[in-house]
């Protein structure tokens, strides 16, 4: 027979290896939970990436003393990364835990784990890895896009679906209507930038979004005391950058807009209708200005339904802030200059007309 504390001691040891053998199975099946929601993660992110057009950008620099647990902590924290722990188990199966390499960086909310892990592990320097490009006041998306693929920056085609097919985290763009010829046209700022080489259309995009929000956020007061929002000023600013030349009519043919629309009288510009046309014209026809368009100022009364190029800072200014003038009309009187001769009555326009030989000219006709 068994001594009692023989029977004891033999409950308590078999207690003692069910507990170690349920712990066991526990563990395996958290590891293999734990690697399977890792390369599951792996194999969907592009297409998770896909499912979430909204896209965000920080900058972000990485010192000697950066860890992969720092920048996994701060990625996750800033809404980058959907899992530290993944993030880091990642780099250390590619070997790259140790290879951080000091510098500042711009990552976007599109890239996956796998793109940010390389561009911060990267051998090339940032200088190395950066291209500078120019974009002017007035430029409308299609000529931005145009100019990024002369640099073979990106392509045309990959630049116009990223500003057409995804959508952006910026309040201003709220107000955008949904059938303007191009989503972004008018909040594409115009500067000099500098962006990583391989950097993708979203990426460039998001950069000249933040300028344009740096910018305008100097203007806020005089936007909360417009009767016009964003959106409406904004097309307004275009329609002075497109039909000024000089900074210091821009004012003065800003009021002239004021004047017309507080009228209600048809805008009447011809560079809205420019901006209809597959390509500019020297000068346009009476039946150019027929064309069935939004934009089209001389059929439809009031501001066409969005800006007609992407305005600089001065245009953006005098929208805020026109001139007070009983101005209604102008024509160009010296085209090399690119002065304008203002009137406040169409007969005083027309003899302005006859003064500077510009018959050919469309603005205001009856």
């Amino acid at each position: 027979m068994f001594k009692r504390g023989s029977i004891i001691r033999f409950v308590l040891s078999t207690i003692l290896s069910l507990a170690l053998l349920i712990t066991c199975i526990v563990g395996s099946m958290k590891a293999f939970s734990y690697f399977f929601n890792y390369t599951s993660n792996i194999v969907t992110a592009d297409a998770a990436r896909e499912k979430n057009p909204n896209i965000k950008e920080i900058s972000i620099e990485i010192s000697d003393t950066t860890t992969i647990k720092d920048l996994s902590t701060y990625l996750y924290e800033k809404g980058f990364i959907s899992n530290p722990f993944y993030f880091r188990i990642e780099s250390k199966l590619s070997k790259l835990d140790t290879q951080l390499k000091p510098g500042k960086y711009s990552i976007s909310s599109n890239m996956s784990s796998t793109e940010i892990l390389k561009l911060f592990t990267s051998n090339m320097t940032a200088e190395e890895e950066t291209i500078k490009f120019t974009i002017p006041e007035g430029y409308t998306i299609v000529q931005i896009a145009d100019k990024l693929e002369s640099m073979d920056i990106v392509s045309k085609e990959d630049f116009l679906s990223a500003v057409n097919n995804r959508s952006y985290e910026y309040d201003f763009l709220k107000a955008v209507p949904n059938n303007v010829k191009y989503a972004l046209e008018g909040y594409l700022f115009p500067d000099t930038y500098i962006v990583r080489k391989g950097a993708s259309p979203e990426e460039i995009i998001i950069k000249m979004l933040n300028r344009f929000e740096e910018v305008i956020s100097q203007y806020s007061n005089y936007l909360d005391t417009s009767d016009y929002n964003l959106n409406q000023i904004l097309t307004i600013a275009s329609i002075i950058e497109q039909e000024a030349k000089l900074s210091e009519e821009r004012p003065i043919i800003s009021g002239v807009v004021y004047n017309r629309l507080n009228e209600d009288m048809k805008l009447q510009m011809c560079s809205t209708i420019q901006y209809v046309l597959e390509k500019r014209k020297t000068a346009l026809s009476y039946s150019d200005l027929e064309v069935n368009s939004p934009y089209n100022t001389y059929k439809n009364s009031g501001l066409p339904i969005g800006p007609i190029c992407c305005p600089g800072e001065e245009s953006i200014s005098a929208a805020l802030m026109p001139e007070e003038n009983d101005y209604f009309f102008f024509v160009v009187k010296d085209e090399e200059e690119g002065s304008h001769s203002f009137s406040t009555t169409a007969k005083e326009h027309e003899l302005n007309k006859s003064r500077y030989q510009q018959n050919i000219d469309k603005n205001f006709y009856e």
